[in-house]
């Protein structure tokens, strides 16, 4: 996960562009994760669990806040975290001859995108591979706008496909925030706020 912070107006939710916090971008991940060299920023800490939970993301995030600092008339505020890679889960209607792998067609590409099933028998499409110059099936992102904003975007796939089976684990899945007191947005459908 990527953590961002920034900078505020004391007794405000104003967040500024300049100053910057002293360490404005952490990284979260798990041990055997590796991530490719990019031309964005560098974190100023990258922290790294046997096992990316939940209790871990939150400690990294209030260890965080306890660390960082702003300049006087200004105090340290959350800004957005974003998974650096996902998994998206699906259900195979298709006998593979290969489990491990799953063929799809994106425009004139055939891209074999690694397929994990869990023990308890969930199927999970892996990260797309670097080199594809695609987005993920379905990518979301927690930013702080006055409020708090999840984005959320189902990019291709069977997720888009009305009456397929992912397209209803992520229509439960929609539903279940909007009966964690998640609002729609007046605009764009897959944007929700709190």
């Amino acid at each position: 996960f990527d953590l961002w912070f920034t900078c505020a107006i004391d007794d405000t939710y104003i967040n500024v562009d300049d100053p910057q916090p002293s360490d404005q971008y952490w990284e979260v991940l798990q041990a055997d994760t590796t991530v490719p060299p990019g031309d964005g920023p560098h974190p100023a800490v990258v922290t790294r669990f046997p096992v990316l939970t939940d209790a871990a993301l939150t400690g990294t995030y209030r260890q965080a806040l306890n660390t960082i600092t702003c300049p006087p008339g200004y105090f340290v505020m959350f800004e957005s975290i974003a998974p650096l890679g996902t998994a998206t889960r699906f259900l195979r209607t298709d006998e593979s001859p290969n489990p491990d792998v799953l063929p799809v067609t994106l425009w004139d590409d055939t891209l074999h995108l690694p397929v994990t099933t869990e023990a308890d028998g969930t199927t999970w499409l892996g990260p797309l591979p670097d080199a594809a110059p695609y987005l993920p099936p379905v990518t979301f992102r927690i930013w702080f706008d006055s409020i708090l904003v999840l984005t959320l975007d189902v990019n291709w796939g069977r997720w888009l496909e009305a009456g397929s089976a992912e397209h209803a684990l992520l229509q439960a899945a929609l539903d279940a925030l909007l009966a964690d007191d998640w609002q729609l947005s007046s605009g764009d459908p897959r944007h929700f706020e709190l």
